[in-house]
This record gives structure tokens, C-alpha cells and sequence, in this order.
């Protein structure tokens, strides 16, 4: 049988069980056949995720969980940017990445003043590559960036030939975009890729029911309707995957859910082997 993983890094995000401390879901992402995870570094008390200041107790507990069960770490998020983004807010998350040896920032834009963004962005990228991180950015239909074209065009502009995109299965359809828009990106600027399911691959009809599904309720890799294996397929074959499936069960069995995130995107990836590549 052919060898996925040696083609494919398979990694667990942090949003598939947020409430679970990072040491505890590496040892759960580990149970769960993954190579790595990408973590929720939260930039303040009152942010979504955990704090990991350099000599923290957390920090340490989670350095040494990623070695004890053999694990990386693929992405730190989220540096949201906005209208009052400046390095103060971003350096939280880069300490950590560079502290976690993590490979990819994760960002969005959630600010409409398109010169402000893009001017953001090129500094943000240029000052995480100084932490070791490759800054990348993530369309979604609810943020300034809604699609890969438009992503596509802002890295661009940005001025910054480090960036890169990450394409994630659900807002890729939920902003309706075509695989046309994908296959006229270079394979280099999409070094991951987040994967999960849905009961339909329509477009959002309702930008605030599109943040509560991508936040709380999206299915396993396989058990729903997004056209994952020729997503992957349109991909580099060398892209890692993140699995993104934040459900019901992943507050409140998150053990078990991991598992079967696990079992799902192994499954899918199998498919994705063994499948012709599809029509440009």
C-alpha cells in the first residue's frame, strides 16, 4: 500500500477541540495517528485559545508533550488583522511560534481600508519570517478576503514573495469559488491546506450562520458533501493537511472525536491516492 503520510504531513488544528490545553491535545492529536498540530496562541487574556509566554509553566508542559509523543507543530493562529493592528498585538503568537519551532502564521483580514491591509500584512510577514514562520493567509467569505482569488491578488499586492495561502475545504466552498480560481495559483504559495466536511458544498446564503458552522459545527473529512479529494488532488502532493472539525463532540468527547478525525482524513487521503486526477 502506498505510503501517505511520507507524501503528506497530517496535523490536527487546534479549533477541532479549542477547550482542550495544548499539552493535552498533542497527547490526544498523538492517540489520534496525527504528525502534528497547529495551535491557538491566544494574544491576550481575552482572546479564543492559551497564552504561551516564553518561561511559562504551559509552554514548557507543551514543549515536552510535543517530544514525548514525537510531534511538531505545523501552524500557530490567528493574527487577525484589523483597523488598529500593529507588532505589539502580533508578537505574542510569533514568540510562540518561533519558542514551538512551528513552520506557518496563520492570518485573516477583517479590515475593509485595502492599502491599510495589504501595508499590515507585508509587515507582519516580514517580521514573522525573522521569528522562522512563513506568514499565510486565509480567505474566508465573513472576512475582508473572502475568496482564493482575492487572497491570491492581496498577497500580491503585498508586495511579500514569502507569503503563501491557505486554502480551507469549507470556505472554499462557502464563498462559492471554482476550482479555476485554484488552478491558476502557483503550487508554491499553498504549502497546506485545512480539510473538513459539510452537509452541502452550496455557497453561504447568510454570512452569520457561515461563522457558526465554521466555529462549532463541521463534520469529519469523508461524512459530508465537500469535494475533498479533488481538492487535494488540485493541490501540491506535497501539502500538509489540517484537519479543521470543530463539532458538539469536540467539547464533549474530544478524545474520541480526535480519533475519529484521525480515522476519517486517513481514509480520505487513501482516496486521494488511489483516484485519477481530475480534468484543469
Amino acid at each position: 500500500m502506498k505510503d501517505i503520510r511520507a507524501q503528506r504531513i497530517m496535523s490536527l488544528s487546534h479549533l477541532s477541540s479549542i477547550g482542550v490545553s495544548p499539552p493535552q491535545f498533542i497527547d490526544n492529536a498523538a492517540f489520534g495517528g496525527f504528525d502534528a498540530v497547529g495551535l491557538r496562541v491566544a494574544q491576550t487574556p481575552h482572546d479564543r485559545g492559551f497564552q504561551l509566554p516564553a518561561g511559562s509553566a504551559l509552554l514548557r508542559e507543551t514543549k515536552l508533550a510535543l517530544s514525548d509523543n514525537g510531534m511538531r507543530v505545523l501552524d500557530v493562529e490567528v493574527v487577525k488583522l484589523h483597523p488598529g493592528s500593529s507588532r505589539s498585538d502580533w508578537l505574542p503568537v510569533l514568540e510562540a511560534g518561533a519558542e514551538l519551532d512551528a513552520s506557518f502564521l496563520l492570518v485573516t483580514v477583517l479590515d475593509d481600508d485595502y492599502p491599510r491591509a495589504t501595508d499590515n500584512f507585508a509587515d507582519l510577514a516580514e517580521l514573522s519570517g525573522e521569528y522562522g514562520l512563513r506568514t499565510c493567509l486565509e480567505p474566508m467569505v465573513f472576512s475582508s478576503v473572502r475568496d482564493m482569488t482575492a487572497a491570491a491578488k492581496f498577497v500580491v499586492d503585498a508586495r511579500n514573495s514569502d507569503a503563501g495561502l491557505l486554502v480551507d475545504a469549507l470556505h472554499f466552498s462557502r464563498a462559492g469559488s471554482q476550482w479555476s480560481e485554484l488552478d491558476v495559483i502557483a503550487p508554491e504559495l499553498l504549502p497546506y491546506c485545512q480539510i473538513c466536511d459539510a452537509p452541502t458544498a452550496e455557497p453561504a446564503a447568510d454570512h452569520n450562520a457561515a461563522i457558526t458552522e465554521a466555529r462549532t459545527d463541521r463534520l469529519a473529512p469523508g461524512k459530508g458533501a465537500l469535494p475533498l479529494v479533488e481538492l487535494l488532488q488540485r493541490l501540491p502532493a506535497t501539502a500538509a493537511v489540517s484537519v479543521e472539525a470543530p463539532s458538539a463532540r469536540s467539547v464533549t468527547d474530544p478524545r474520541g472525536w480526535t480519533a475519529d478525525l484521525g480515522r476519517a482524513a486517513r481514509q480520505v487521503l487513501e482516496q486521494v491516492a488511489h483516484s485519477p486526477s481530475p480534468a484543469s
